[in-house]
């Protein structure tokens, strides 16, 4: 890793790279071969396939194929539910470097609730619910459920993301009702590949990696892909740094056209994951006596925070062709994070001071282990006029989770003229121990008559959990079963129109115990979607617009006669309009466009919470918070492809984030619009010089209240150059 290097301010940057006349991160791309979307992929292309996935096509930032809805390559206007594709074009035209960065123009998608804390802890949030993040079609530890061991790969290493928005438990099992965040990651290629680059720029960033692929030693049945990340960088936030090392080897074994196998590993180290930069109402949304807390100001500990992850992830994808009708693959995945975090949170002013905050120490260490494998069987075959795309499986998850907490006192702080004291680590007071396995069976059938498509599912799951916590003198133990399904119709018209209509449930089990003595049932979810698809025949574009009605139950809320116990009477509603759009509008200018408008409310709660002035209000009929109402964004890129100008482009995106409000409803976030911009020029000869600005404006915002005590700065102004060289 490269010397630390001083912190560069954000307009004196600016004016560096514009004496450079260096032009915006545009992250290289592997070399693309282009593939047919009209063609099914075969089996004998296996390795090529996962260099140019039928989701890119070699079409920039349209995406027509997708797996995640279906667990095969369907073609998205052919898939009754609204499923969002970031392509690694788009990644590397915006300068991504973080997985809620790479979401931050998808529809639905809230990908910075915690604004500039995010780093520490990607709350991703989809249709008001968090949005479960999979690696390669399995599950990763999430925030819902797993406090900080939640993994953040460099999305460098990635070959798109997928989003389905929704429930998907009818493929996936256990999983929260806003949907699923597929990341899908570079695989070996059989035409060579070779990539390095490094960048530099906002907060003294030094950052490089490389993307190698081909055949491997010229073997006719061996093919590679290795890719690497080195990242040190300060941030906004005084004091606080973040540090990650990321590799990636994969090999690809094909020793014939009716068989696949790719094994693959991921593995990344962050000393330094970032700082939870919590921050009071008064003093960042509302000027106080003393007017705003800097954006800079550290108001935890140097000498006593820190936080660092270690994120391990093995697997194999295998593929047989039987034959003409059936294909038989199991997908094997095993990811560990280990978190350990000692960290000082704000908690209010003290009593008659608006400068003076409340503190406590807290430790939290944490070991989150999944495992999972996926047995499927798929056969295409034909019923007179019908023709199916059958699948059927058998998965099986197992979780083991271990967390270690301590909390304790610390000194009070003034905000504004930040003198750090000794703090004491806390003595542990719980050590949980969380064992989950769960096994399902699942069936699923698309059909095709004419221009109609029908998809139907099933899925039957048996889960079984124990929690065991000695400091506290604990132990439960729970078994469980759920049964969901999927079902949808899509028109196929010629025009490019496909208006569709799903209905789709979920659930997701909860450890908890009743009054009673009986264990917590899943929380269960179903929701309606309405939507249309526009795909113009000759054109490189794809629209979605869906309007949606979902509602979860059995959400667990405070039982009322029972103080200190919970019932599942809670229920909470989000109903919707989503809109995007992917266009290659023309051969030189490309866009990216969504909007979304979401009425998340609270429709059942026992549940209280304190507002600003001090009173006691209910949840019921409070919106969730953090979650606007309305979100917009769009992104423009201009390439120019002949003349002396061939190889420069621009590219320009807005983002608008609607006003939100904290639990109890009585703060309101206003709400703020972000401006972001890239540069970019392939020289034709191996160079590809690039530079992004995110927050162009450098706007100072909040991106989201709690309540009165805890609110987050989001991310201020940021200017990135990067140099990659290909050949």
């Amino acid at each position: 890793m490269a010397t630390r290097q001083a912190k560069t301010g954000y307009w004196q940057t600016v004016a560096l790279l514009g004496v450079m006349g260096i032009a915006p991160p545009l992250l290289a791309q592997a070399a693309t071969t282009d593939v047919d979307p009209d063609v099914e992929l075969p089996a004998t292309n296996i390795s090529a396939a996962r260099q140019d996935n039928p989701a890119d096509e070699g079409h920039g930032v349209v995406a027509k194929q997708a797996q995640t809805a279906t667990k095969s390559d369907t073609a998205l206007i052919e898939t009754p539910q609204s499923v969002s594709v970031v392509t690694k074009e788009q990644i590397a035209r915006q300068g991504a470097n973080s997985i809620p960065e790479a979401l931050r123009y998808t529809a639905s998608v809230i990908p910075e609730l915690r604004g500039n804390s995010s780093a520490g802890a990607p709350y991703l949030i989809s249709r008001g619910f968090y949005l479960e993040q999979f690696l390669d079609g399995a599950r990763l530890p999430s925030d819902s459920s797993f406090g900080y061991a939640v993994p953040s790969f460099d999305p460098y290493g990635l070959e798109r993301i997928e989003v389905l928005h929704g429930p998907a438990s009818v493929l996936y099992g256990q999983a929260n009702p806003g949907g699923v965040a597929n990341l899908v990651s570079k695989k070996p290629t059989t035409e060579p590949l070779h990539e390095v680059f490094a960048t530099t720029g906002s907060h003294g960033r030094v950052e490089s990696g490389f993307d190698l692929g081909g055949r491997l030693a010229d073997s006719d049945t061996l093919s590679y892909r290795l890719t690497g990340v080195g990242v040190d960088t300060d941030t906004q936030v005084d004091h606080a740094r973040q540090k990650h090392l990321y590799i990636a080897p994969a090999l690809t074994w094909q020793p014939n056209e009716d068989t696949s196998l790719t094994v693959m590993a991921k593995y990344q180290r962050d000393p330094d994951v970032g700082y939870y930069n919590f921050v009071p109402a008064v003093g960042s949304l509302i000027s106080g006596s003393n007017g705003k807390i800097p954006t800079s100001h550290y108001l935890g500990d140097p000498g006593f925070d820190h936080h660092s992850k270690t994120q391990t992830s093995v697997g194999y994808e295998f593929e047989q062709h039987l034959d003409s009708v059936w294909t038989l693959r199991q997908n094997m995945h095993y990811t560990e994070v280990k978190d350990e975090l000692s960290n000082v949170f704000t908690n209010g002013y003290a009593s008659g001071s608006n400068k003076v905050l409340n503190r406590y120490a807290f430790f939290n260490d944490e070991n989150a282990k999944f495992f999972s494998v996926d047995n499927q069987a798929q056969a295409r075959f034909n019923t007179g006029e019908l023709a199916h795309t059958a699948l059927m499986g058998v998965d099986y998850q197992r979780v083991l989770y271990e967390e270690k907490v301590g909390l304790g006192g610390a000194p009070a702080l003034d905000a504004f003229n930040p003198i750090y004291l000794p703090v004491t680590r806390p003595s542990t007071s719980s050590d949980d121990l969380i064992r989950q396995r769960q096994t399902g069976v699942y069936a699923q059938d698309q059909i095709a008559y004419g221009q109609w498509r029908v998809l139907g599912g099933v899925r039957e799951d048996w889960v079984r959990s124990d929690d065991d916590n000695p400091v506290q003198g604990t132990y439960s133990e729970q078994s469980e079963r759920a049964f969901s399904w999927r079902t949808g119709v899509v028109y196929l018209f010629d025009n490019g129109l496909a208006p569709y209509f799903s209905v789709a449930k979920s659930f997701d089990p909860q450890a908890a115990t009743r009054y009673d003595g009986s264990a917590a049932k899943p929380t269960t979810a179903k929701q309606y979607e309405l939507g249309i698809k526009y795909q113009p025949p000759g054109s490189d574009s794809f629209v979605t617009a869906a309007v949606f009605d979902l509602k979860e139950q059995n959400v667990l809320t405070s039982d009322p006669l029972h103080p200190g116990f919970s019932n599942q009477a809670g229920e909470v509603s989000a109903r919707g309009i989503e809109l995007e759009g992917h266009a290659n509008l023309t051969h030189d200018l490309a866009l990216i466009g969504s909007y979304t408008y979401l009425r998340n409310i609270t429709t059942d709660s026992n549940d209280s919470t304190t507002t600003v002035d001090g009173t006691t209000t209910s949840l019921q009929g409070k919106h969730p918070w953090g979650i606007p109402s309305h979100v917009a964004s769009t992104w423009l890129d201009y390439t120019v492809h002949e003349g002396t100008l061939n190889g420069l482009g621009f590219g320009a995106g807005v983002r608008y984030l609607g006003a939100s409000y904290d639990q109890s409803n009585s703060l309101r976030v206003p709400s703020v619009t972000l401006a972001d911009a890239s540069v970019h020029y392939d020289t034709g000869q191996h160079w590809l010089l690039t530079v992004t600005a995110k927050n162009l404006l450098d706007r100072r915002y909040v991106s989201s209240c709690f309540n009165s005590n805890i609110c987050t700065y989001g991310d201020r102004g940021e200017v990135l150059a990067s140099a990659s060289y290909r050949w």
